[in-house]
């Protein structure tokens, strides 16, 4: 299974403004302390598409915690520089995969077939994507340095596709009209992506699958009990990541 980072678009020049470490020119600053939080309050750096997410571990969190969390949503360049200087953060893994801070995988990101409930195409795998499969069907990723992620699970699995099926970020439109009857399936990431009760998943093999993890790296090597990242690791957390298509 191939696992490659969720926003993996301008990694190199994120990286590039982190190691700078300059002033972003807005005034705040990523320190190894975050001087804009209050007093006792940490705060959890993270980019604009993993924003749900992380303000709802964030919102579970503080509902049973006297030592509440804060989101700071950033531009990538930002929440990198947050990180590596000591914040913590939950971002694409690929952006800590060059970094040098500790950090914790706690959710993956994997492409599934939607179709209609009863599958009555009968869809079992890829090949339903062919453009001689007789079927309509969608194809739905994020784009990237290796161009439409779905579409590049279906290029490796040697599937013929025709590139009017290929869209961007589209996931959510097409299982609509997978619930309305429009297509009979439709290859997406799960993440972030409702999934209406006319609509049933169908698994893509492992093998052929791309993994988009994303990482928590922590303000202190070591969690003390009843801390974020302890609470990550939490039946409550598991929820959280689940109900926004992550699995653990």
């Amino acid at each position: 299974m191939r696992r490659v980072g969720l926003l993996a678009l301008c990694v190199a020049a994120a990286l590039a403004a982190s190691a700078c470490g300059g002033d972003d020119g807005s005034g705040g600053s990523a320190g190894s302390a975050d001087d804009t939080a209050p007093r006792g309050l940490a705060t959890i750096h993270t980019v604009d598409a993993l924003e749900p997410l992380v303000q709802g571990l964030a919102d579970a969190y503080n509902a049973t915690s006297d030592a509440p969390v804060s989101v700071k949503v950033e531009a990538p360049e930002q929440a990198i520089q947050a990180v590596t200087t000591g914040n913590a953060g939950i971002l694409p893994a690929a952006w800590m995969t060059t970094l040098e801070a500790e950090s914790t995988a706690i959710g993956r990101n994997l492409a599934v077939i939607a179709v209609p409930t009863g599958n009555p195409s009968q869809v079992s795998g890829l090949d339903a994507f062919a453009d001689d499969s007789g079927l309509d069907t969608a194809v739905c990723g994020p784009d990237s340095p290796y161009g439409n992620l779905a579409a590049d699970i279906l290029m490796r699995a040697a599937v013929q596709l025709d590139p009017a099926q290929v869209g961007t970020d589209c996931g959510a439109d097409a299982v609509a009209r997978v619930a309305g009857g429009e297509l009979d399936a439709a290859l997406t990431f799960r993440a972030f992506v409702p999934i209406p009760p006319e609509v049933e998943l169908v698994d893509v093999p492992e093998a052929q699958n791309i993994v988009l993890d994303i990482r928590y790296s922590p303000a202190s090597g070591t969690p003390t009990s009843g801390s974020f990242e302890e609470f990550l690791t939490s039946d409550a957390a598991a929820q959280v990541l689940s109900e926004s298509g992550f699995l653990p």
